[in-house]
């Protein structure tokens, strides 16, 4: 019994922890927290991206899409945005991040695509530096529980956080990071 409740009380304070550590800098949206990729990434907002040239466009706003597949915890649109993510990357001619993207692609498992998803964004980021924004601002966002405690990063349009990482299940953990111009 006394390890029955060892067990208990370890278990409630992970959990304690799990969450303090999730809600600390978030930002919350009042919105419905799920929205397709199309909203999103077409929203006529004043701080929305605009590009210096269409490969740069294609390439966000797949990611976009990709993202918010994982947002809404949906492997199969997952698949569908990383496929397109990969076309617009081979495109963009950067091979390293369609392979990245070809590798969330080919899985059907919610969980090995989130894994791969913070490789990626380092490189789509990479990328969008490089090629730079016309108009309006990129968020850099971050979670420090993904990627099993460790902490991961994504790329999101508007600053409320909506976490590809875990979608339902923690939604809201994250904080800005960073502002791309």
């Amino acid at each position: 019994m006394k390890k029955m409740n060892t067990i208990l009380t370890t278990g409630i304070a992970i959990t304690f922890a799990i969450s303090t550590a999730c809600t600390s800098g978030t930002t919350t949206n009042n919105a419905s927290e799920h929205e397709s990729h199309e909203q999103e990434s077409t929203a006529p907002e004043t701080g929305n991206p605009q590009f210096k040239d269409e490969k740069s466009k294609a390439v966000y706003q797949h990611y976009i899409h990709l993202k918010t597949a994982l947002v809404n915890s949906d492997a199969k649109e997952a698949q569908a945005g990383a496929a397109a993510l990969k076309t617009a990357l081979s495109n963009a001619g950067n091979k390293k991040g369609a392979d990245l993207a070809a590798k969330i692609a080919t899985s059907e498992d919610i969980k090995t695509q989130r894994n791969g998803f913070d490789a990626l964004t380092s490189e789509v980021e990479g990328f969008i530096k490089t090629a730079g924004l016309k108009s309006g601002k990129i968020y850099k966002q971050y979670c420090p529980m993904a990627k099993d405690g460790n902490g991961a990063y994504w790329l999101a349009s508007e600053s409320d956080i909506k976490n590809p990482y875990y979608g339902d299940e923690m939604l809201s953990c994250g904080e800005v990071k960073e502002e791309i111009k």
